[in-house]
């Protein structure tokens, strides 16, 4: 009896190990549960994103759903996935908003996926250095991992950071469709390019400074 209680044992066992999923067998080590058991986000990439400091860190998805990385995942995802091309991503979604912080991706939700060791959980706010301008239409709100707006991307690939408070507060110049222009901080790479606005107005003749943050 207790040979057949092991042999039952073995085999199921063996039945686990072979069953279990390509890509949870490769997740990092150290890490306790799957990430392609949360929520799957499907879509075709509408462009890479890139912050002040020149680093990629955000994709957009045509369907509108923005999603976060660290920066090291940049290089892996753009030689894996090409504008207009497909894309799915694993990970959580902001409660009031569609930012996606990512935790796995694949090309297709069948192919294995690729696991972020160190998923992006708050926004970079790494600084850029080169003093430029950059104007164009609001072409959506750029959002934080928690899903508050933190300043804009412009249809024309630009994006413009600011705080969440200075968002907040002058949210009414940022709708969505309007046109926009501002001044600060930021890298431009390739066709990429970022700043930290430090003035900000509806073209570049009306830039103006942006409110003091309150004490």
């Amino acid at each position: 009896m207790s040979n057949r209680r092991a042999l039952l044992a073995g085999g199921a066992i063996l039945a686990l190990s072979t069953t279990r999923p390509a890509a949870w067998a490769r997740a990092p080590r150290g890490l306790w549960f799957d990430p392609t058991q949360l929520p799957s986000y499907s879509g075709r990439l509408d462009r890479w994103i890139s912050n002040p400091a020149g680093q990629v860190d955000r994709g957009l998805l045509r369907e509108g759903t923005q999603f976060v990385f660290p920066a090291s995942e940049a290089e892996a995802l753009a030689a894996a996935v090409a504008r207009g091309g497909p894309i799915t991503i694993w990970g959580i979604r902001a409660r009031s908003a569609p930012v996606v912080t990512m935790l796995a991706w694949a090309r297709v939700e069948t192919d294995p996926a690729s696991f972020v060791e160190s998923p992006a959980w708050f926004a970079n706010d790494t600084p850029g250095t080169q003093r430029l301008a950059l104007s164009g239409r609001i072409q959506a709100p750029l959002l934080n991992p928690q899903g508050e707006p933190m300043g804009v991307i412009l249809a024309n690939g630009g994006s413009i950071r600011l705080t969440v408070e200075t968002h907040r507060r002058i949210a009414s110049q940022l709708d969505v469709g309007d046109n926009v222009a501002a001044e600060g901080l930021g890298t431009r790479r390739g066709d990429l390019i970022a700043i930290d606005a430090q003035r900000l107005g509806k073209d570049e003749a009306s830039l103006q400074g942006l409110p003091e943050p309150s004490p």
